[in-house]
C-alpha cells in the first residue's frame, strides 16, 4: 500500500509512505481498515498492557484501525466510524474520493481525502492506494 500526503506543494510519506493493511467492504454495508507502519519494532514484553509507556506510544503512532457501516456514492465512500484507535473519530463520518487506477493486473483503488487544514495552516490532502487480493472482495497493499 502506499500512503502519501500532500502538504502544501511537498509530499510527505506517513508511515514511511509504505503501510501494510487490510481494508474490506462487505455487501452488507459494513467496512473495516486497518494499517500499520511496516517494520515496527517488537515489544519488550508479551502483552500490550506490560509494554513500556514508550513501547506503547510508539506502537499506536504506527497503527490506525476502525470499523463501522459505510454508503457508497460511487465517486465518494462515507465510513460511519463505529469503533476506532483514534477516540475522536468513533461516531464520526470519514468521507473519501474513490479514484480507480489501472494497472497491469486490474485496477487499485485510491481513497483521499478532501483538502482540509493542517496544524501549520498548510492545505493536506491524504490519499492510500489499495490493492486487491487475488480473487477477494477484500483490498489490500
Amino acid at each position: 500500500m502506499a500512503w502519501t500526503a500532500s502538504v502544501g506543494n511537498r509530499v510527505q510519506r506517513p508511515f514511511g509512505g509504505e503501510a501494510e493493511g487490510l481494508l474490506t467492504y462487505t455487501d452488507d454495508g459494513r467496512m473495516w481498515a486497518t494499517l500499520m507502519r511496516s517494520n515496527r519494532p517488537a515489544l519488550s514484553a508479551t502483552t500490550l498492557a506490560a509494554a513500556t509507556a514508550t513501547e506503547r506510544a510508539a506502537a499506536a503512532a504506527g497503527y490506525l484501525s476502525y470499523a463501522g457501516s459505510y454508503s457508497d456514492l460511487g465517486v465518494r465512500v462515507i465510513h460511519h466510524v463505529e469503533v476506532s484507535l483514534l477516540p475522536n473519530w468513533v461516531g464520526e463520518n470519514q468521507e473519501r474520493l474513490i479514484t480507480w487506477i489501472p494497472t497491469a493486473t486490474g485496477e487499485d483503488l485510491e481513497l483521499s481525502t478532501d483538502p482540509h487544514e493542517g496544524r501549520s495552516g498548510e492545505l493536506i490532502v491524504n490519499r492510500l492506494r489499495w490493492r486487491r487480493l487475488n480473487g477477494a472482495g477484500r483490498l489490500t497493499p
